[in-house]
Order: structure tokens, then C-alpha cells, then sequence
């Protein structure tokens, strides 16, 4: 985060760090852009941002008001049909409640590869309200066709001083240029965050600039300038939060304003300040600190819980407890409308009223507990550096234990202590406590699953198979969710994950309704054709079933950093009977790759030993979050158990 006075009229400068930066002509486009009919650093692209140009000037206006001016320029190139639906239409958005935002000078038009214009009429673009806060207005260009540029300019004057909006550099798209600059006319003092290129490689220069880059990327920065260069695209991928939060995005907040006679006042609060705030208000920490709010809800749960048990299985019955008697409404948010009595009266709350009866319950029984605010992961990333309220969508539950700290999430029964909503793992999460306020790393231990299986080799190469596994946390999760959807599920889970010709047997389950314990299964099955025979030989791939026996880190480059929501490991165990009148021809070598610090780990074993073949294949990841850096070793290591995977034994039948 960076501080900054703005004082005076400031003029646009387009001097950046020894380059220099040219101001866009409406219409100018140079010849070899439209002649243009690939990018050369992403021939895939199907369109390319050839410019965005932003400046905001925060300034007095005639009547004396302060207005944060933005004028905005767009430059599209348009390069295949695809593209056409996506990029030949725009729709800018702003904010109409109580006339906060006024849109002015919309300008757009379409230039055809021999220089021909043609322009959006003013009665083309429509203006539509989204809710009560945000409206649009959206136009389609004319006469586009691939090889066209699609350009739009626009003013607008917001009263939104205490947070203008974000600039993102990045998109989906390639983006040849996007630049960005901030100027204060009037006595304010901003700070500003630029997030998303904390993975970059920076350097300062003697006179305390700055360049950031990432391969071909360049972010040089200036002040209160910003000038991307070469921005590769930003495309879906496993194992992310939101496509948004890698954006690369500069946001601005007002934290001081400064008066004529030279004293000056805070205009945001603290963290510290905030979170008071929320433990005084009635809709939030009341229901919680309060113990009016819970007094039918108290009643009842020391009817249901033995507080003398010990301590962990008293925070699992109260998770129990709450989780059958109040039943999660599917609404996110950190404010409540109902108290705890209310939820448990009506057998319904949203998500901050389930968590506050938890928490209410949790205190009664002796617990400190406290609300952990969060921000879904498919919300965006958490932003520390100012007391934003707004970006946090969801509650869960931080408790102290003699087993030392616990995440909890009362909002489904199939959830323990120690189990979150997925979608609420993302990164850090607020903490609500009145003497240390603090965010807190939602870290989870390493989860690991183990599959075993023992089979028999048959002669015209079925395999008949004993397995049995026990998984816990989230594939376990994700299981029991099937399950309590359609009981008897189990069979068909497993045929789906096991090969083609794969029949069932028996199966069974352990543990179904459990939540505290693993989920086990014990299932025999046989799979025709699992080994193939050839005339004296026979091949056999010897893993049935591995959630990674695919890579799933396809792309050969990343320029983002890889989320894996929590660490995990899988454990398979493979123990084949040599089949009678055969001996082994040969076997998969053994393998073992690292990340450099031991953070993700492959190991395969082989050997044979007692006329039997046995193989451990372990595949370990040790924490969640991975940088751009790290991934060419990361995919390596993905592709390496992949292939092990794939492998296969060969036995020779005898003479």
C-alpha cells in the first residue's frame, strides 16, 4: 500500500521511467494495427486490446462540489469470428443511486481494416437500471468484422471520493497497453494498492520508480502512473478463486482530508475500529455478546448436550446440534436479521444467523469462540489494507480447544470441526475480537485419502480386485453429499471412478453417517480386459483408480499463482498375485520427484517379492497457494505421477 498527498493541479505526463507513453487520438488508429491479423506473443488470441487509456482527476467543480472525473478510452482488435459476439458490443456500468454517477460524452465506433468509420449513433446506446444501485448502458458496434478495431470513449463524474473505481490492467484477452493515472485537485489524501502483481519480479530504480514484470509483461510505475505493456491473457484454469483477483488491479481510497487552517481528519477508520463496531451492532455482535438473544436456544441444547464429556466431543455435538436444528436458508452475508431463539424457532437462518447461534451456543458451554468474516472465493480476494466491509460475504467460526485452534462451519450437517465450506477457503478471514483484532490464515492440515487394493490376475486378463479406502475431509465430504442425495449411491460413485468393464460385486460402507470418522468403503469387483494378452505376454496397468491419473495442469505456462484450496495427499497401494504360469518380463521403474523445499512430493515404488508385485504410488501436496514460479516444477511433478500411472507390467508365460 502506498501514501500520497495530492495537492494542486497535476497534468497528465507520459514520461514513464525512460519510455514514453502516447496519449490515444480518437480515431488515429496506426496502419500496422489495422493491418494487423494475429498478435505475435499470443498467436491463439481471437482479439487483442490494443489500448486502454484511464485518467482520473479528483477536482472542484463550477458549483463547488468535489467530483473524481474519470475519462476512459478503449481500442479493440478484433482478429476471428468468435470474437465478434464478445467484443463487438460494450456496456459500461455506474452507479445511479441518488444520482452518485452521471455517464457522459459516450462516443464509439467501428474502423474497418482500409480505414473506413463508422460510428454508434447517440440513440444506439441504451441505458438500463440493473437494481436499485447500479445501472448500464450498453451499445453494439456497426460493420464489425474480423480485422476491425472497436474503440469507445466516455466521461464520468462520480461523488464516489472515498473509493473511485478499481483500473484493472489484465483481462482475458491480451492486452498490448493499459494505462492508468490518478490526480487530486482538491485538499484529499489517498492511498493506493496495487494487488495482483505481488508474484512479480520488481525492481526500483535510483530515483524510486518502479518496474514489474513477468516475462514479456512489463508494469512500470510512476507516482500515480501506471503503464502495462504486453499483459498475456488471463484464461479459466484449474485449482484458482476468482479469474478476477489476477486481473492486476490499482485501487485508490481516501484516507485523509486536510482543511484551511491546516489540521487534517482521518476519513476511514481502523481495523481496530471496525470490528468494534460490528460487536456493538445489533445485527451483528449482539446476537452473540448478548445473552437475551439465546435464551430458548440454551434451554434446549443443555437438555440435548452432556457438558461433562470431553471437551472435543462437546464441540462436536454442539455442531450437531445446530446443524439439525437450524437448516441453512442458502443466503451468504455477515449481517442477521433473525437471533439465535428466532433461527431456532423457525428451523431456518441464513448464513450469519446459523454461525451466531453457533457461537452463542459455543460461549455458553465454556468455549471462546469467535466470527471469522470471509470473502468466498468466488468474491475475490480479501483486501487488509483498508477497512472494507463490503468485500466480506461470509462467517464462519474460530474456536480456542486444549487441541489448540479450530475453523468451524455450522451451516451443513455433514460438516465437522475443522471442516469449512470450500468456497470459503480463500486465504485470510477477519477475526472479531474485541482485544486483538486480527486476519488469520485459514491454513488446514495436509487431508490424505488411502486406497488399498489386492487382485488376482486371471488368465484371459480379468483382474478381480479387493479394495478398500478411507477418505477424509473433502472427499469425503463430497461423497457423503451424493450419498444423502440418493442413498445407495455408493455403487455408483465407484463405478464411475473404476475402469471401463469394471463389475461390481459387493460394496459396502463404514462410517456413512458419521462425520467425525473417515468414510471407508470395501468393495470386489472385476475388471475385464484390465491386462491384455499377446500371444506369451501379458500386459497389465496396475492402477485402477487415482484422482491424478490425468495431469491437471494442462497449460505449458502460467502467468498466475495456483490455489489448491488445501493441501492433500493420496495414497494408493497396489498388491498383484503373479498369475499362475507367468513370470514378470518387467516392471515400471521407481520414481521420486520434489519441489525444491519439499512442498509437493511424488513417490512411486515397485517390487516383487513372495510371488506377488507391490506398488505405493503417493502423491503429496503440503500447502495451497503456489507461485507463477513454481509452476513449470509443479506441472512436471503432475505430469510425472500421470505417467507412472499410465505404465504397465509385463508378465511372460512360462515355457
Amino acid at each position: 500500500m502506498r501514501f500520497l498527498l495530492l495537492s494542486g493541479a497535476l497534468l497528465v505526463s507520459v514520461h514513464l521511467i525512460g519510455q514514453t507513453y502516447e496519449m490515444l487520438e480518437w480515431g488515429e488508429v496506426p496502419s500496422e494495427q489495422l493491418a494487423m491479423t494475429s498478435y505475435n506473443l499470443d498467436s491463439t488470441a481471437q482479439a487483442v486490446v490494443l489500448a486502454d487509456q484511464g485518467v482520473t482527476d479528483v477536482r472542484s467543480l463550477d458549483d463547488g462540489t468535489y467530483s473524481a472525473v474519470t475519462y476512459r478510452h478503449r481500442r479493440v482488435k478484433i482478429l476471428s469470428e468468435a470474437a465478434i459476439d464478445k467484443y463487438g458490443n460494450a456496456a459500461i456500468y455506474y452507479y445511479h443511486e441518488g444520482g452518485t454517477d452521471h455517464l457522459r460524452r459516450v462516443n464509439a465506433q467501428t474502423i474497418a481494416p482500409d480505414g473506413t468509420i463508422t460510428k454508434v449513433g447517440k440513440k444506439e446506446i441504451f441505458h438500463e437500471k440493473i437494481n436499485e444501485y447500479w445501472s448500464k448502458a450498453t451499445f453494439g458496434f456497426q460493420q464489425v468484422e474480423v480485422g476491425s478495431v472497436v474503440e469507445y470513449s466516455y466521461q464520468l463524474y462520480s461523488k464516489r471520493l472515498l473509493a473511485p473505481d478499481e483500473w484493472a490492467f489484465r483481462e482475458e484477452i491480451p492486452v498490448q497497453s493499459s494505462y492508468y493515472k490518478f490526480t487530486c485537485s482538491v485538499p484529499l489524501a489517498y492511498t493506493y494498492l496495487l494487488r495482483g502483481a505481488e508474484y512479480m519480479d520488481r525492481q526500483v530504480t535510483p530515483d524510486k520508480k518502479e518496474r514489474i514484470t513477468l516475462g514479456d509483461m512489463t508494469i512500470l510505475v510512476d507516482g500515480t502512473e501506471f503503464w502495462m505493456q504486453n499483459g498475456q491473457a488471463l484464461q479459466d484454469e484449474p485449482y484458482i478463486t476468482t479469474l478476477e483477483d489476477y486481473f492486476v488491479k490499482v485501487r485508490f481510497q481516501c484516507s485523509e482530508q486536510y482543511h484551511r487552517d491546516g489540521t487534517k481528519n482521518s476519513v476511514f477508520g481502523t481495523w481496530e475500529k471496525t470490528c468494534q463496531e460490528l460487536l456493538d451492532d445489533n445485527n451483528l455482535g449482539h446476537y452473540f455478546t448478548k445473552p437475551r438473544h439465546s435464551k430458548r436456544l440454551v434451554e434446549v441444547a443443555d437438555l440435548a448436550i452432556d457438558a461433562s464429556l470431553p471437551q472435543q466431543e462437546v464441540l462436536a455435538n454442539i455442531q450437531s446440534f445446530v446443524t439439525q436444528e437450524i437448516t441453512w436458508d442458502g443466503t451468504l452475508g455477515k449481517y442477521a436479521d433473525k437471533t439465535p431463539d428466532k433461527a431456532y424457532e423457525t428451523h431456518t437462518g441464513s448464513t450469519a444467523e446459523v454461525q451466531y447461534a453457533g457461537i452463542a451456543l459455543l460461549r455458553h458451554f465454556g468455549f471462546k469462540a469467535y466470527p471469522l468474516l470471509v470473502s468466498t472465493r468466488d468474491n475475490g480476494a480479501v483486501i487488509t489494507a483498508f477497512p472494507f466491509l463490503r468485500q466480506f460475504n461470509y462467517v464462519i467460526i474460530l474456536v480456542e480447544t486444549d487441541k489448540g485452534l479450530k475453523l468451524m462451519d455450522m451451516t451443513n450437517p455433514l460438516y465437522k470441526p475443522g471442516i469449512i465450506r470450500q468456497r470459503a477457503l480463500n486465504r485470510v478471514g477477519f477475526l472479531l475480537k474485541a482485544e486483538n483484532p486480527t486476519f488469520i490464515d485459514l491454513q488446514l492440515p495436509v487431508f490424505q485419502d488411502r486406497y488399498a487394493f489386492n487382485g488376482t490376475v486371471q488368465e484371459d486378463g480379468t483382474v478381480a480386485v479387493e479394495m478398500r479406502s478411507v477418505q477424509r475431509a473433502y472427499s469425503a465430504l463430497a461423497d457423503r453429499t451424493t450419498l444423502n442425495k440418493e442413498a445407495g449411491a455408493v455403487e455408483s460413485i465407484w463405478s464411475d471412478r473404476l475402469p471401463t468393464g469394471t463389475a461390481i460385486a459387493t460394496i459396502n460402507l463404514e462410517n456413512e453417517g458419521d462425520v467425525q470418522q473417515p468414510l471407508k468403503v470395501n468393495t470386489t469387483f472385476t475388471v475385464e480386459g484390465a491386462a491384455f494378452v499377446n500371444d506369451d505376454l501379458m500386459y497389465l496397468s496396475p492402477i485402477l483408480y487415482s484422482e491424478f491419473a490425468e495431469n491437471p495442469l494442462v497449460s505449458e505456462q502460467r502467468t498466475f499463482p495456483i490455489d489448491f484450496t488445501y493441501p492433500f495427499e493420496e495414497k494408493l497401494i497396489y498388491s498383484y498375485q503373479i498369475p499362475e504360469g507367468y513370470t514378470t518380463e518387467s516392471l515400471p521403474e521407481a520414481a521420486k520427484i520434489s519441489l525444491p523445499d519439499g512442498d509437493a512430493t511424488y513417490q512411486y515404488q515397485v517390487r516383487e517379492a513372495s510371488g506377488k508385485i507391490s506398488i505405493i504410488s503417493v502423491l503429496k501436496v503440503k500447502k495451497r497457494f503456489y507461485l507463477p514460479t513454481e509452476y513449470a516444477a509443479l506441472r512436471t511433478l503432475f505430469a510425472t505421477a500421470a505417467q507412472k500411472m499410465q505404465e504397465q507390467i509385463v508378465f511372460r508365460k512360462n515355457s
